[in-house]
């Protein structure tokens, strides 16, 4: 990607940034929903009483969703899974090819 693609893209996602975000924010209370309505373990949760909340409810869940894959998480995770490879390799007794 050229320096002028990246500006143009920069500029075109500060525009539509407002509309992207309610639509991320539509998409991913929708998945979650639609999980917790098709897994089994989950039959237990009461979402009729939320659903009156919709829009109080997909602010909640974009928030927790993008607290939880902010970079510091999303490093935190990898740091954890380097850790369980290391103690893996260890056990097994394989060292990682270069």
């Amino acid at each position: 990607m050229t320096n002028d693609q990246e500006k143009k893209l920069d500029t075109l996602l500060e525009k539509y940034n407002p509309i992207l975000l309610n639509s991320m924010r539509l998409a991913v209370s929708e998945d979650l929903i639609g999980l917790i309505i098709l897994n089994k373990e989950d039959e237990d949760f009461e979402l009729s009483d939320l659903l009156q909340h919709k829009e109080e409810l997909s602010n909640y869940i974009i928030r927790q969703f993008l607290k939880n894959n902010s970079p510091s998480s999303v490093l935190k995770d990898l740091k954890h899974m380097e850790e369980s490879t290391d103690s893996l390799r260890k056990k097994f007794g394989r060292s990682q090819k270069s």
